[in-house]
C-alpha cells in the first residue's frame, strides 16, 4: 500500500478521477487502489469518486469503480455512498449500469441500509420491471429476495409473477435447494 502512494498522487494532482474511472484500463488501476490501500490512504479518492458518483456509477466502465467502492469504504464515507444511492435511485434504476451499482449495494451494504435500498426500489413497480428486464436482471432479482421480508417479499413476488427471468432464478433456486 505505501508503494502506491506516488499513484494517488498523480492521480489527485494531475489526474482527473472520473476520466480514469470511465476509462477501460484506469478503471481497475482505481479498483486495485480501493481494495488494497487502507481508507485513510485513499481518502480523497473517494471523495472525488463521491462527487462524481452519477458519471462514474452509470458508465460501463465506471460502474466496477463503484461496485469496488461499495466493498471498500469506511463508515462515514458509506453513509455518504448510501445517501446518493437513495437520492439518485431512479436514474441509476432506469440505466442498465446504475442497475448494476444498486445489484452491488443490495449485496454489499450494510443491511440495515440494504433494507431501505430494497424497500425504496420496490416502491416503484415500473422500476422494478426495467430493471428485471435489464443485463443485470437476474442478479437483482436474487438480491431483492435475500434482502426482503414478510410482506414486501410476497409483493415483489407478486410484480415479478410471469416474468421469464424471474421464473428462471425460482427454477435455480428451487433446484439447488433440492439438490443441497
Amino acid at each position: 500500500p505505501s508503494m502506491s502512494q506516488f499513484i494517488i498522487d498523480e492521480i489527485l494532482q494531475d489526474g482527473d478521477l472520473i476520466a480514469l474511472s470511465r476509462h477501460k484500463f484506469g478503471c481497475r488501476i482505481i479498483q486495485r487502489l480501493l481494495e488494497k490501500c487502507p481508507s485513510e490512504q485513499v481518502h480523497d479518492l473517494i471523495e472525488l469518486l463521491l462527487a462524481g458518483f452519477l458519471l462514474v456509477s452509470t458508465h460501463a466502465y465506471g460502474q466496477f469503480v463503484m461496485q469496488s467502492l461499495l466493498q471498500n469504504i469506511d463508515e462515514k464515507q458509506r453513509i455518504l455512498l448510501v445517501d446518493l444511492l437513495e437520492q439518485h435511485l431512479t436514474e441509476l434504476a432506469l440505466q442498465a449500469h446504475g442497475c448494476a451499482v444498486i445489484c452491488a449495494a443490495l449485496r454489499y451494504g450494510d443491511p440495515v441500509d440494504r433494507g431501505i435500498l430494497a424497500e425504496m426500489v420496490l416502491e416503484d413497480g415500473d422500476r422494478i420491471a426495467f430493471m428485471v428486464d435489464s443485463r443485470y436482471g437476474e442478479t437483482f432479482i436474487i438480491n431483492l429476495l435475500d434482502v426482503l421480508e414478510g410482506a414486501s417479499y410476497h409483493r415483489l413476488l407478486a410484480l415479478l409473477e410471469g416474468n421469464p427471468k424471474f421464473e428462471a432464478v425460482l427454477q435455480q433456486r428451487s433446484y439447488r435447494g433440492t439438490c443441497a
